[in-house]
């Protein structure tokens, strides 16, 4: 969902600017894991260099927008987050876009994901699972959910 060309981004003052701390991988220890820390610096800067600035910026503030969303800051997370917005932009725009976040449990959701155990990435069960979080029904459907003949 990118025009091809890559955007220059300094991740460490985008996420400076969000609260967050990046670490090296190889640093990470799942036990002394704390909020506003991420572990993955090349999915930041691979998102950043494909969308810019302003892109991860509200990637990073909507996953940091809670103390426990805040632990989140997982690459399959942040992944789906990212291909979430730019494929809907209409939610860019939504007055109630972070309020809306805010009431997801990232880390249930991601929990959730990995133990479908769907036979495909976690990230595209993750984009699902928070799309389907954001899906306004078009009339139509609206009125086969209201006669009971939705699927």
């Amino acid at each position: 969902m990118t025009n091809g060309r890559l955007h220059n981004c300094d991740i460490y003052k985008v996420a400076r600017q969000c609260g967050v701390k990046l670490f090296d991988g190889h640093l990470h220890s799942p036990t002394s894991r704390k909020p506003f820390e991420c572990y993955c610096k090349p999915t930041v800067r691979e998102i950043g260099q494909a969308n810019g600035e302003d892109h991860l910026r509200l990637v990073f503030m909507l996953m940091t927008g809670t103390k426990s969303n805040a632990s989140e800051l997982y690459a399959d997370m942040m992944r789906a987050v990212s291909s979430v917005l730019l494929r809907n932009p209409s939610l860019v725009r939504s007055p109630s876009l972070v309020s809306d976040f805010n009431a997801i449990d990232l880390g249930s959701l991601r929990r959730k994901a990995k133990s479908m155990n769907c036979g495909i990435p976690t990230t595209h069960v993750l984009r699902v699972l928070i799309g389907v979080r954001f899906f306004r029904p078009i009339q139509g459907d609206l009125i086969d959910m209201l006669s009971g003949e939705a699927a």
